[in-house]
């Protein structure tokens, strides 16, 4: 379907320059930085080849050092350093060498990292918050993956206060290169692991410093490249229809990974913006409210982008029966506890709360129809899925509660399936588990290979595996209920990501059928406005659809 896919390029391209210029406003000229970050972008005009994670990991695997970028404000690009380390984990001897802690701080690191020092403790003593203000949580898998496999970590920043812009910028280089340096030659056949800012590790910066003192000293090494959602190439692949693409080979010694939009991208640096003075130090408490209102915006423009992408007759007005919250509004508990149709919920909104999941909750109000939203963070896809299941909540109008509890998983399946459907509008990038994933996950944990595991998440992985193993065999309804009856009727944790998971692996493959025009809009449009209160309609749905896009592949995990 050209005219929808060139829509949605059109929108990710409006919001990616109205980013960027919300950043340039922000921030201003510098022209020392400017200037750095040609020098990195000229690297990144155009890719040799379509690459894939197979051969970024054998890259990874032969080389010595490896340079991988990092967007510090975006979650993704911290789990896709951790997805490699997995991948490579007992392959390689590995030293890692991050730019978040200082040098002067090592023998602080060395303790944590041996199990002398608790976590608050720890972050106290290096003065985190100041040195490296971005969020902890999204470094901890990291540094908890180097502790369990015991993993040396290396700081390789340093204060550089007398002098600024891009002088302060290669100095930091040079400062790291030393240490990169004289560990590759401390410990020759060890991966040098190294985690930089994106602009630090174009070939001419931080990777050059270090070529150069290796060579200086005649020791040879092998190095690789690892960049990260450069926005150039990403409109190339769109010009080029393969926007889908999740790593691209440069050159023999540098790939770039592709796993998330652009416009998300810069967004994740606004979101941190709002909770930071000039960009360095976080703010105090009282500044949240703007922050939320900002996200509550985020969630109406959502609604609106959504309906128009697909055609959909929503009544603008229904935005003003909505409401949304967050962590620390104190009015949302009391909220809850005081409308009675909440009431049953509790344990469910509890649980939710808990695990940093975002919801929505429809009840009445004066007589009218309310709904409640809430956003555990400012994560682009909870904020998209969320405004997806309130644009279908308004369609296809209150739940009947009457329904069996078959009824009710396969009408969970569907809205959740449609909910990651309307996210990957917003991020195309945001990918589902695969069965193909999920046999893995599944094959490690019978080895014992995971550790610190959730046993939930494997429990529903090898149900899914199931499921997919009796709708290959049958499509009569008893059989479904002979083997999961239990989860049917269960409310529990397992039950609930039982019936998520399946709907967001149905809705990755949903989008990908819309997009290429193998699913018609107009079916679309039903499954939003239909409430799913006949016997048996929900599960004939979601087996048609299965059956419809069953064919559709997309690209796994990175």
């Amino acid at each position: 379907m050209k005219k929808l896919r060139e829509e949605l390029i059109r929108i990710h391209k409006k919001n990616y320059r109205q980013n960027r210029k919300l950043i340039h406003e922000n921030l201003g000229y510098n022209p020392g930085v400017e200037k750095y970050e040609k020098d990195y972008l000229r690297f990144l005009k155009k890719y040799e080849e379509i690459s894939n994670k197979a051969e970024l990991i054998k890259k990874v695997l032969s080389a010595d050092l490896v340079f991988h970028g990092d967007y510090h404000t975006l979650k993704q690009s911290q789990h896709s350093v951790i997805r490699v380390l997995r991948e490579i984990k007992g392959k390689r001897d590995i030293i890692m060498c991050l730019e978040m802690f200082h040098a002067a701080d090592q023998k602080i690191v060395d303790r944590f990292m041996a199990g002398e020092l608790p976590e608050k403790a720890f972050l106290e003593k290096i003065d985190y918050a100041k040195k490296w203000p971005f969020r902890w949580e999204n470094w901890r898998p990291i540094i908890a993956f180097c502790r369990l496999n015991r993993i040396p970590v290396l700081g390789i920043n340093n204060e550089s206060n007398d002098v600024k812009g891009i002088e302060k910028l290669k100095q930091r280089d040079r400062f790291s290169a030393r240490i990169i340096a004289r560990k590759c030659i401390q410990h020759p056949g060890k991966l040098i692991y190294i985690v930089d800012g994106d602009y630090h590790i174009a070939p001419n910066h931080l990777p050059g410093n270090v070529q150069q003192l290796l060579e200086s000293l005649d020791v040879p090494a092998k190095t690789l490249i690892i960049f990260q959602n450069a926005e150039n190439l990403y409109w190339k692949l769109c010009s080029q229809g393969l926007e889908e693409a999740d790593v691209l080979k440069i050159s023999e010694n540098m790939f770039c990974v592709m796993n998330t939009m652009p416009a998300n991208k810069i967004q994740s640096y606004l979101n941190w913006l709002e909770y930071s003075q000039d960009a360095y130090f976080p703010v105090h408490k009282d500044w949240e409210g703007t922050y939320s209102e900002d996200r509550g915006v985020m969630v109406h423009e959502v609604v609106g982008t959504l309906a128009d992408i697909l055609d959909l007759e929503f009544p603008g007005d229904t935005l003003e029966h909505l409401e949304i919250y967050y962590p620390g509004d104190l009015g949302f508990m009391e909220l809850v506890h005081s409308t009675p149709e909440f009431r049953g919920q509790l344990r469910l909104i509890r649980n939710k709360i808990k695990r940093g999941e975002g919801f929505l909750l429809e009840y009445e109000r004066s007589g009218e129809r309310a709904y409640l939203i809430y956003l555990a963070n400012s994560n682009i896809n909870m904020a998209a899925e969320e405004a997806c299941h309130f644009l279908n909540a308004a369609l296809r109008g209150p739940l009947q509660n009457s329904i069996t509890p078959f009824d009710r998983f396969y009408r969970n399946v569907i809205t959740e399936c449609l909910g990651f459907f309307g996210s990957k509008f917003i991020n195309e990038k945001r990918k589902s588990q695969t069965e193909h994933s999920l046999r893995i996950f599944v094959g490690q944990a019978n080895k014992g290979e995971l550790t610190d595991i959730d046993p939930d998440m494997v429990q529903t992985a090898r149900l899914i595996l199931q499921h997919f193993y009796l709708q290959r065999r049958t499509s009569a309804a008893e059989e479904f209920i002979r083997k999961f009856f239990d989860h049917y009727n269960s409310r529990s944790a397992v039950s609930r990501m039982f019936s998520t998971q399946l709907g967001y692996m149905l809705g990755n493959k949903l989008y990908y059928a819309v997009k290429r025009g193998e699913y018609p809009i107009k079916r679309i449009q039903d499954l939003f406005c239909e409430p799913f209160d006949t016997p048996m309609k929900a599960f004939e749905s979601f087996l048609d659809i299965n059956e419809r896009v069953k064919k559709v592949k997309h690209v796994a995990r990175m």
